[in-house]
């Protein structure tokens, strides 16, 4: 996983490693996965998701929602500072409640 910050954008890149390892984590595996094995790159600002590209904008561009948001915030969760303009509409919204 890359992760590139600025003062209003986050922007990651996750390999198909990435997503691949995070649908089958123990525990925590997400047996339908649209994104296990390919490759994403978003960016995001203050509102919400700006760009989406899946493998390298190959192919089919569509996944489900809430798999996409549960994957980059459990990656970018302790990544990216909770004090960001950012955090909020990319990790805050999607943790659980405790």
């Amino acid at each position: 996983m890359r992760l590139r910050t600025e003062q209003n954008i986050v922007s990651v890149w996750l390999s198909a490693n990435d997503t691949c390892n995070w649908a089958h984590k123990p525990g925590a595996a997400w047996p339908c996965s649209q994104l296990s094995g390919r490759r994403v790159f978003a960016e995001f600002d203050q509102t919400g998701l700006v760009e989406l590209i899946i493998n390298g904008g190959r192919g089919d561009q569509d996944c489900d929602s809430a798999e996409f948001s549960a994957c980059v915030a459990d990656h970018l969760a302790g990544k990216l500072p909770a004090d960001h303009k950012c955090y909020d509409v990319v990790v805050g919204q999607f943790l659980a409640k405790r």
